[in-house]
């Protein structure tokens, strides 16, 4: 091997090493790379660490107080008026519970498998404790229409991060914007988040700061959704006669 080929090796490893060291050393430490292990955890079902990411308890905790503030001030977003903002603070750690359940569960895709259950001794199908209070409080919830409206809003199987940008970073906390394509909707929602730096430097997003907004476009998105399939199901019985 001629000396100017070595050289060239050289350089490429030292190239290597050095762009192979900003990546352990920085990219990892920032909240891009948090927002992109997010996306990673959605495509490939993994709640531990989608977690690790999100702090579910404390974004929908604060989600929910602007919420329920601004019911209380009168303005109806996605049906919360001053008497479901009232019903939604007296059973707020049980919503909160249910919403983070429901995103939980869209992350794991709720992939069902069928299982084969042991026959009780009198032919009929076992039940263990865990999956009989699991159906009693989902009735619960059901019977809430504004909850399923909330579960339903907070699935994020369907959700794609189409761009993200850190803005100001201070104190341990960022404040990022990113944009999520919901594919069912086919749109894009502005989300705007406060991420807080945990131990470890992973960024762990905190707080969704225009939460009640982003609800309210996806409500309306919805509605829209329903408006047009309903007109093309018409459209299409007439096109049949």
């Amino acid at each position: 091997m001629s000396n100017v080929l070595k050289k060239i090796v050289l350089g490429l490893l030292i190239l290597l090493v050095l762009c192979a060291a900003f990546f352990f050393l920085y990219v990892v430490k920032t909240p891009h790379y948090s927002l992109y292990q997010i996306h990673k955890a959605v495509q490939s079902h993994d709640t531990v660490l989608f977690e690790r990411h999100v702090d579910l308890d404390t974004t929908y905790s604060k989600g929910l107080n602007d919420l329920i503030s601004s019911g209380l001030k009168g303005k109806k977003n996605i049906g919360v008026d001053l008497f479901a903002a009232g019903i939604i603070k007296a059973m707020k750690p049980m919503v909160v519970s249910a919403m983070k359940d429901a995103t939980l569960d869209s992350v794991r895709r709720e992939k069902k498998k069928k299982q084969v259950q042991a026959p009780t001794s009198n032919g009929q199908t076992a039940r263990t404790e865990k999956e009989s209070l699991k159906k009693q409080k989902n009735k619960i919830e059901n019977s809430i229409p504004l909850l399923q409206k909330l579960k339903k809003m907070l699935d994020v199987s369907n959700l794609k991060i189409k761009d993200g940008s850190v803005g100001k970073v201070e104190n341990n906390a960022a404040v990022v914007s990113v944009i999520l394509h919901d594919e069912d909707l086919n749109k894009d929602f502005t989300v705007n988040l406060r991420m807080e730096k945990q131990a470890g430097d992973v960024w762990q997003i905190k707080e969704i700061t225009n939460f009640v907004d982003v609800l309210t476009e996806m409500n309306d998105a919805m509605k829209e959704a329903v408006k047009k399939a309903a007109k093309e199901s018409v459209q299409d019985k007439k096109g049949q006669k």
